[in-house]
């Protein structure tokens, strides 16, 4: 009995559970090295730093210049940053790097956040101990009370996200789509002081900014690490079970094929293992079942075939001295005792023609000499069949049962598709492969039915008298002479009609 430990369940969810540590073990390094764990300072952090940057140096150049040359100063920044400017006062009036209108909610969330503050509701950075230079100086360290909380929960922030939420926004505007990430500057005025406040934003149609809100690469490159150690680690695992699986399709095949001497090494005590040992089991018992079939076959055959010929040769001879309705009768009896030696010799040549390939000779052959052989044996009219072989051709195989199974279809080709039109054998090299098709020009066989007309006793027609032909052990005959020449078979029908069975033997 197999163990719980030793099967295929355990060692995929054991290799998945290692793949699951493995991969956390990777995250937790690359967390580590990080100088914040939360999202925001991965992805925010870097983006808050370049906008911060951008706008002080952005503030420096606009109290340098004229305010009709703002909208200058801010294309400037932009094609040094890759993302659109726009600058937003508190009266609503605004200067852009590029063409269009303020949207909407642009306009709103500006509002919002530089509108003043009740005095009672004042807010100060974390250790912060006055006004802070970023804020407007009506109000001093104040913000609205609202601004201080989240508002889907409507629990308050901790002091460094409240802080962050009032100097950065973040805001998606459609018609187009445009990702707007805002940073409040001052601005000074020269008329009166305090500084005018106002909001500058990045905008750009990506939601990286292209890479100015934040840089995708180090995620992308921490996941297609994880992608890869993850399928590096996984290779071993599958290939541990599709190769030996690949190999149990192989030996099956060849068994479907009729050939049971194969076996697979399998040392191991899994479910794979033991499928490993139930196939060798199974093809031991199928060679067992099939080779004694036939050496039952062969066995009664010749046992038949002797009282057989003495049968017919006491009939021959009672035919001799009998007259008028007598004589009919006897010669009556003689075709059925013809019909059934023709079987026992169909029965004699198939069992013998399962032949070890170690017994069998298999020398290079001329394949035309072969064929014409066959042809003379089968059939009297030489207008029946048409060989197209290069003399040159020659193959592998038995002279013998390579004859017998040429024989055997064209036998089958003239009484089935003789009077159809011409019978063609031929032939084509390929590499190191010989192509050997029969074809003839009569109706075929359903197509559902191609599959088993090498299997002994098989006949598309459900009726097996004489004159329908033998019992269905011709092209079986020609399949295990074709394999103990270490060849292959096949059949097909042709469009739009006719036959063509192929051998295909080494050259």
């Amino acid at each position: 009995m197999m163990r719980p430990t030793s099967s295929l369940l355990a060692k995929i969810l054991g290799w998945f559970f290692l793949n699951m540590v493995l991969v956390a073990v990777v995250l937790a390094l690359f967390f580590t090295v990080q100088p914040q764990i939360n999202l925001h300072a991965l992805l925010g952090r870097q983006g808050a730093d370049r906008l911060r940057t951008a706008s002080q140096l952005i503030a420096h150049d606009l109290a340098r210049a004229d305010r009709s040359s703002w909208s200058d100063v801010l294309t400037r920044h932009a094609a040094i940053h890759n993302v659109d400017f726009t600058l937003v006062l508190d009266n609503g009036s605004h200067f852009s790097s590029s063409d269009g209108q303020l949207p909407l909610a642009i306009t709103m969330k500006v509002d919002d956040v530089l509108r003043p503050a009740p005095q009672g509701n004042r807010f100060r950075p974390p250790g912060h101990p006055g006004p802070h230079p970023g804020l407007d100086t009506r109000f001093p360290g104040g913000a609205p009370e609202s601004r201080l909380t989240d508002q889907p929960t409507g629990k308050r922030l901790p002091p460094d996200e409240a802080w962050d939420r009032l100097q950065h926004l973040m805001v998606r505007t459609k018609d187009p789509v445009r990702y707007w990430a805002g940073i409040r500057i001052p601005l000074p005025s020269k008329l009166s002081f305090p500084p005018r406040p106002a909001i500058l934003f990045a905008v750009s149609a990506s939601i990286t900014g292209k890479g100015f809100f934040f840089d995708p690469l180090p995620w992308i490159v921490v996941t297609v690490a994880v992608v890869l150690i993850s399928l590096l680690f996984w290779i071993p695992m599958v290939r541990h079970i599709t190769r030996p699986l690949a190999r149990m399709t192989q030996a099956t095949e060849k068994i479907a094929k009729g050939r049971f001497d194969v076996t697979i090494h399998e040392s191991r005590t899994d479910e794979i293992g033991r499928l490993a040992k139930t196939i060798n089991h199974m093809a031991n018992r199928l060679s067992g079942f099939v080779n004694g079939q036939k050496r039952f076959l062969g066995d009664v055959s010749h046992e038949l075939g002797s009282p057989i010929a003495r049968i017919q040769f006491g009939l021959g001879a009672l035919e001799q001295r009998s007259e008028g309705e007598n004589r009919d009768r006897i010669r009556d009896v003689l075709e059925d005792v013809a019909h059934m030696s023709n079987l026992v010799n169909e029965l004699l040549a198939y069992s013998r023609a399962d032949l070890k390939s170690d017994t069998v000779k298999l020398e290079k052959i001329n394949l035309l000499a072969v064929v014409q052989a066959a042809i003379k044996r089968e059939t009297t009219r030489a207008d029946h069949v048409q060989v197209q072989i290069d003399p040159q051709i020659s193959v592998v195989a038995s002279a013998e049962l390579l004859t017998r199974a040429i024989a055997n279809l064209v036998r089958n080709a003239v009484k089935y598709a003789g009077e159809a039109g011409t019978i063609t054998i031929s032939a084509d090299r390929k590499n190191s492969h010989v192509a050997i098709k029969v074809r003839d020009s009569g109706p075929g066989v359903p197509d559902h039915l191609l599959d088993q007309l090498f299997e002994p006793f098989f006949r598309p027609e459900a009726s097996r008298d004489r004159d329908s032909g033998g019992v269905g052990l011709g092209l079986a005959i020609v399949k295990t002479c074709v394999e103990t020449c270490q060849g292959t078979v096949s059949a097909a029908n042709l469009d739009p009609e006719g036959f063509v069975v192929k051998i295909t033997l080494n050259n």
